[in-house]
């Protein structure tokens, strides 16, 4: 929830909380309902009373359609049904899984998998370095097949896609022999 609608639902909760305890205060105290009755009549006859209103009405629409929207949260596991239970597998190892699959493949660096898991799907994200002497297309190609075949193999869970991302060439330093 950001932020600005935690300060609306804030704002909002109080003046739900002082309007509920005005209401039930004027069930009891006959002197209490007869001055809301005349506010009432009062608010009736001018328009600017109307704002209060008016942005509670708003602001309960927004509450109630920011909370039906269909969000899109991250999962943080894998549930595999088995005949003797449950298996979770987090995405966190997916993600290590992948890390040392691709670490395996010769002329990458610094290697940063994610996984995103959306209805019964891997997707594979691998941000990395590649050596200057590297053929890229050909290693992300090597990445992609590789990872996949191990994921899909190891866990039996379907990876949509892996996707690769060379964010640059990596350094080289050459060791001197003496």
């Amino acid at each position: 929830m950001k932020l600005i609608d935690r300060i609306f639902l804030a704002l909002y909760s109080l003046g739900t909380a002082i309007l509920s305890l005005i209401i039930i205060v004027a069930h009891f105290n006959k002197e209490v309902y007869h001055e809301i009755s005349f506010a009432l009549i009062k608010y009736q006859t001018k328009l600017e009373y109307i704002i209060i209103p008016a942005i509670f009405f708003i602001v309960s629409i927004r509450f109630l359609f920011s909370r039906t929207k269909k969000r899109n949260l991250k999962s943080n596991a894998v549930i595999k049904h088995t005949p003797y239970g449950e298996v979770k597998i987090t995405m966190e190892t997916i993600e290590n899984m992948a890390y040392k699959c691709a670490r395996a493949i010769h002329g990458l660096t610094d290697i940063k998998p994610s996984a995103h898991y959306n209805n019964d799907h891997i997707s594979i994200h691998i941000k990395a370095l590649v050596l200057s002497d590297v053929n890229i297309p050909e290693t992300a190609m090597t990445i992609q097949k590789k990872v996949k075949e191990h994921i899909e193999e190891t866990t039996g869970i379907t990876v949509q896609e892996v996707k690769v991302i060379i964010n640059d060439i990596a350094s080289q330093s050459k060791k001197r022999v003496q």
